[in-house]
């Protein structure tokens, strides 16, 4: 047990590479392949819930049952995750063994960052648009 004294400093390494992984996540999608779905525009939810309600209402017909309808797991946000848990497990792990707490809040709050990086960045988006507004207001 001697030998695992640096717990902490194994969880911001940790956290350091989810926070990459998180912020490079569509690069990461390109570079092994893996496709991503677009999000339906107005115009196809429009359309879709048209030919829904005129199947519904005239059409009389019972729909088929619905497919699985179980999400994709997309493995670069996964990864980003399960890194993200694993450097919060170890800040948390290296704060019960007393060890520096800068360094064990650190592992905690990179893990927490890279788990949370979507929000992250709509968090900066609304205080850019708040700096600039109050800009205005001088």
């Amino acid at each position: 047990m001697k030998n695992m004294k640096h717990i902490g400093i194994a969880g911001l390494a940790v956290g350091f590479i989810a926070i990459a992984v998180a912020i490079f996540q569509d690069n990461l999608r390109e570079a092994i392949g893996t496709p991503v779905t677009p999000d339906p525009t107005l115009m196809e939810l429009a359309k879709d819930a048209g030919k829904k309600l005129i199947a519904d209402k005239f059409l009389k017909e019972t729909p088929p049952p619905p497919a699985s309808s179980a999400m994709p797991l997309d493995a670069v946000q996964a990864s980003s995750t399960g890194l993200g848990l694993i450097a919060m497990i170890l800040g948390v792990t290296s704060w019960i063994r007393k060890e520096h707490i800068r360094v064990s809040g650190g592992a905690v709050s990179l893990g927490l960052v890279a788990i949370a990086w979507q929000y992250v960045l709509l968090g900066m988006l609304i205080a850019a648009i708040i700096i600039i507004l109050a800009n205005f207001q001088a």
